[in-house]
């Protein structure tokens, strides 16, 4: 009887401390991964361009850039015509975009970088340099 209860024992010890210590590591692991980041980048926002991350003046330093007017309305929610040109660039950060999200865009004759939906070709955003 005694040789059961000890056999007991050693089982319940055998599995119950791994499964707890387990449990307290899935516990931990659990927890909130935390990135520390730069508060000012919340105003200059953060792009990928050519597979390297940039900021929001880097559009202004290699867009597509037109010192004519073209005659077309530029504003939120307006339709960019199919024959201009448009650079591109991949969201991280920008205030008002989708992160992760791929947009066109092109400088303005007024020095404003004008955000474009790339399927719909609407603007999504005008940030002024």
């Amino acid at each position: 009887m005694l040789s059961r209860i000890l056999r007991c024992v050693r089982l319940t010890v055998g599995f119950g401390l791994p499964a707890v210590g387990g449990l307290a590591c899935v516990a931990v692991s659990a927890q909130p991964l935390v990135v520390r980041v730069n508060p000012q980048l919340a105003q200059r926002g953060v792009l990928m361009s050519g597979g390297e991350p940039g900021t929001i003046d880097a559009l202004f330093d290699s867009g597509p850039r037109y010192s004519e007017p073209s005659g077309v309305r530029v504003g939120r929610g307006s339709v960019i015509p199919g024959w201009l040109e448009l650079g591109s660039f991949q969201n991280v950060s920008v205030p008002g975009l989708n992160p992760v999200g791929y947009y066109g865009y092109f400088i303005s004759p007024d020095d404003h970088a004008v955000v474009v939906d790339l399927g719909s070709r609407r603007v999504m955003r005008v940030i002024s340099h």
